[in-house]
């Protein structure tokens, strides 16, 4: 069920040192998840791991603050037989979480980056639903950990970002899986121990994702964009209900949040590791975690990292264009694509002209309204690419549909004439009736199908591939020839075929008698 990344590294570790793995981390320790009976295996073996990165040795720090914060992360953890692990001493004493593969030391002045998967909630929700007192004791273990997470980042001297987030709502019952907004919100929350925005930026913030959602709402392709692209403030539609009286009457607006989307996370988080976003990542970064206040004279952070993000959508574009003869988009929209990209390096350049050869200009009000346009023009270009791309990937494929369809009845039409003259004449007979009829229909319609392929994928009616419309062809027109060549050879096939439909109607019937 694990991906190989995500394999227990144990056995590679050694004694002294921190490695990567092969796979780039240099510690991994998986735990069993599927049982979501179990509300505290996945969660306590996060818990009971965490502070031996998060804490300092306690040969550094012997502080009653430490000494007491270590003692409830020991609480946290529900099953003593967690501490059983080798990860931990064999006999571990009060307040002890101490590794004996590599030094507690190492642990918690080397490590970069860690993530920290906890199941408890979820399946809290699929087993009790999202009103039980277990959800409540268990959202109480989550705060209690993020509390002492913050301390500790707090603490350090590197800077340190904590994202808390999940991937998904529950509906009522506790489940999700639907498109409902309980089960599609999900909260996401940012701390930093280091003062990375202001008042001033988040103003800036606004006026860019302002901007962009006048420039989306006025495109010919941004109009039909899903809301959740289109406007960057959400009301919590889920907790609609909370609002409402009992006529029905809504009470006051739910309030309104900012909105961003999962797959925004990704480019997010490469970026802010100083990676590059992964290829297949149409995200948008999030605004807010770049638009820092900047007195050095260099370029804006949100600017960058939209113009950086903006250059990675179109790349994708582009090759995804160039490797695929059958891609789907039209002509208008490639065309619309490469207009707002090309309008935003223009104003880029505008800008740059603006600035000169002096950084100090950049402070200029008129300059910094410049760089909002410009950054909410790539956040807009960002936008209705994945917008589009939603549009066209995830609806129906009505031409793909009705081949599979077509293939599904000839199929079937072809096994019972093959069915009905068996019981007429052997089977060599049949192979040398419609053998050649089966195959030189089938290569006849690969033929064809594959012809139409071009002219349904430059009309922009399917995405169906050379590889499709060649299966799809061969298998229609080898099964219609089959029945046809077997159906047209004498009366009798045609005479025997009612029998069978008169067979198999009864068998139900039959079967229920028994």
């Amino acid at each position: 069920m694990f991906p190989n990344e995500l394999s227990d590294t144990q056995a590679t570790e050694t004694n002294d040192t921190l490695q990567r793995s092969r796979t780039g981390w240099a510690r991994v320790r998986p735990f069993p998840s599927l049982n979501v009976w179990d509300l505290d295996t996945v969660d306590d073996g996060v818990l009971s791991r965490l502070p031996m990165f998060l804490l300092p040795p306690e040969s550094e720090n012997k502080s009653e603050i430490i000494r007491k914060e270590r003692e409830q992360w020991r609480q946290l953890v529900k099953q003593p037989h967690m501490w059983e692990h080798s990860d931990f001493n064999e006999m571990p004493q009060a307040n002890s979480m101490v590794s004996d593969k590599v030094g507690h030391a190492q642990l918690h002045h080397e490590w970069g980056m860690i993530i920290a998967h906890g199941l408890g909630v979820d399946h809290c929700g699929h087993r009790f639903g999202p009103d039980h007192s277990a959800i409540s004791h268990k959202l109480a273990q989550m705060n209690t950990a993020i509390e002492l997470i913050v301390n500790a980042i707090d603490r350090d001297d590197k800077p340190t970002a904590l994202y808390v987030f999940g991937d998904h709502g529950m509906d009522n019952k506790g489940d999700h899986g639907g498109d409902s907004p309980r089960e599609v919100d999900a909260g996401l929350w940012v701390y930093s121990n280091r003062k990375w925005h202001s008042k001033e930026s988040d103003e800036r913030t606004a006026r860019v994702l302002r901007n962009a959602q006048e420039l989306i709402s006025s495109n010919a392709l941004g109009s039909s964009l899903d809301q959740d692209l289109k406007e960057s403030w959400w009301r919590n539609t889920h907790l609609s209900d909370d609002y409402k009286s009992a006529n029905g009457q809504r009470l006051f607006e739910a309030p309104e949040l900012r909105s961003v989307s999962q797959i925004d996370l990704v480019s997010t988080l490469s970026l802010s590791l100083g990676l590059p976003i992964p290829f297949n990542n149409l995200g948008t970064a999030i605004p807010e975690m770049f638009a820092s206040d900047n007195d050095s004279g260099a370029e804006w952070g949100l600017l960058s990292v939209m113009r950086l993000n903006a250059a990675q959508v179109l790349r994708y574009i582009e090759k995804y264009v160039s490797n695929s003869r059958s891609h789907g988009f039209t002509d208008d929209a490639l065309r619309l694509w490469n207009g707002m990209y090309n309008q935003a390096e223009h104003s880029y350049r505008e800008l740059t002209d603006a600035i000169g050869q002096n950084p100090k200009n950049r402070r200029q009000p008129h300059i910094r309204e410049l760089e909002e346009k410009v950054a909410a023009e790539y956040f807009a270009f960002t936008r209705i690419v994945l917008g589009s791309l939603r549009q066209m990937w995830a609806q129906f494929d009505i031409v793909l549909i009705l081949a599979g369809l077509c293939t599904l009845v000839l199929s079937i039409a072809a096994l019972v004439a093959l069915y009905a003259q068996s019981r007429l004449q052997s089977l060599d007979k049949i192979i040398t009736r419609a053998g050649w009829p089966c195959i030189s229909g089938g290569i006849a319609g690969a033929v064809v199908f594959r012809a139409l392929s071009s002219v349904f994928a430059t009309s922009g009616l399917s995405h169906l591939t050379s590889l499709d419309a060649t299966v799809a062809g061969l298998a229609m027109g080898a099964a219609a020839t089959f029945c046809v060549a077997l159906v047209s050879g004498s009366k009798a096939s045609i005479l025997a075929f009612v029998p069978q439909l008169r067979w198999l109607a009864v068998t139900p019937a039959t079967v229920l008698n028994v």
